[in-house]
């Protein structure tokens, strides 16, 4: 290699060293740390906001001028910097108003930037903001296109009669003769009486969460006469987990029905109907890569009983990363059950 050539490597290598985030702090004295809590020692940079929103005040510790500003990649920002005060030598305080994640019980986590920057010193810190949780399985079931919208009408293909590409989706049934796909939503159960149960797709990486929070709503049959459906719903933790509320898998609810004579029928069907209950990874149960969400409508094993048709759309797992920060969805609600959160907005 020609002396040259060795020179050009050797600088560029220098270069790159010079300008390494690690390097530059070393070398240099002044700094802007961001903080989540006011007692914190070490500084962050990553955050999350209420997914009800509102606004946060954060501490900022820096021996320069600077400025706070927002950024994320919306029309219109769902974050603004509402203040920054200096509260005292190096000193600071940066409050962030938010606005809710969203207008109903939708929790995917959406992510801006908080920049805390002095241009003039060429020194800048930016802070990863989230406002809800990563959401590795989701289903608003958009893809299912049997029938008819409209929950009046029993008009359902059966799951034996879904297309290929429809059970390839990862939802499973112990029971396909009483597991009807709809249009944009599921119905387990049938007029016979007999339940339905359908489990969620695998999601392998669930076995290294240690928390996660699941949701989805779940309406009881109402006739247009107005007879009633028995409305228990059964939802299992399979192979791995347990509720974080008494450590056990299994845990009953009763659906809510909905008014089909209502003026505002069908935009407000699924108004009440959401559910949100929080799993964790126990010393005893793990979670396991099998690890899956069974909701069961009634009992499959029988009929001629009393019918217990359940309505299902909107299913999501959402995990929970400590250690990241991640807003506890389980303990804002207090405990599962019917979603207080955001469920309560007006669908």
């Amino acid at each position: 290699m020609s002396k040259t050539r060795i020179f050009v490597v050797l600088s560029a290598l220098a270069l790159l060293c010079s300008c390494g985030k690690d390097a530059g702090e070393t070398l240099r004295k002044e700094y802007i740390d961001f903080y989540r809590n006011a007692g914190d020692e070490e500084p962050s940079k990553v955050v999350s906001v209420s997914v009800k929103g509102g606004s946060a005040t954060f501490t900022v510790r820096s021996n320069v001028e600077f400025t706070a500003s927002w950024q994320d990649d919306l029309g219109t920002p769902w974050a603004a910097v509402q203040g920054l005060e200096k509260k005292g030598d190096d000193l600071y305080e940066v409050t962030l108003s938010f606005i809710p994640r969203a207008t109903l019980a939708y929790y995917t986590r959406r992510t801006g930037t908080l920049l805390l920057t002095a241009p003039e010193k060429q020194l800048g810190t930016f802070v990863t903001v989230h406002q809800g949780l990563v959401t590795p399985v989701a289903s608003d079931f958009s893809w299912s296109k049997y029938g008819t919208s409209d929950p009046r009408k029993l008009d359902g293909t059966v799951y034996s009669q879904w297309i290929n590409n429809d059970k390839n989706r990862g939802w499973v049934t112990d029971n396909d003769a009483a597991v009807y796909g709809k249009n944009g939503y599921l119905i387990l159960g049938d007029a016979d009486g007999r339940g339905g149960s359908i489990s969620s797709p695998f999601y392998e990486g669930i076995r290294y969460d240690s928390l996660a929070v699941v949701s989805f709503r779940a309406v009881a049959y109402t006739d247009l006469e107005g007879k009633r459906d028995a409305n228990k719903l059964t939802v299992e933790i399979l192979d791995g987990g347990v509720f974080r509320d008494n450590g056990a898998t299994s845990m009953e609810l009763e659906a809510p029905y909905a008014d089909i004579h209502s003026e505002n029928f069908p935009g407000d069907f699924w108004t009440g109907s959401e559910f949100l209950l929080g799993i964790l990874s126990s010393d005893r149960n793990p979670f396991t890569g099998n690890t899956r969400i069974r909701i069961t409508a009634g009992d499959p094993s029988t009929s001629g009983g009393t019918p217990n048709r359940i309505f299902v759309d909107n299913f999501y797992i959402r995990r929970i990363t400590v250690k990241n920060g991640d807003e506890d969805l389980w303990e804002v609600n207090g405990g599962s059950g019917k979603d207080m959160v955001l469920g309560t907005s007006n669908d």
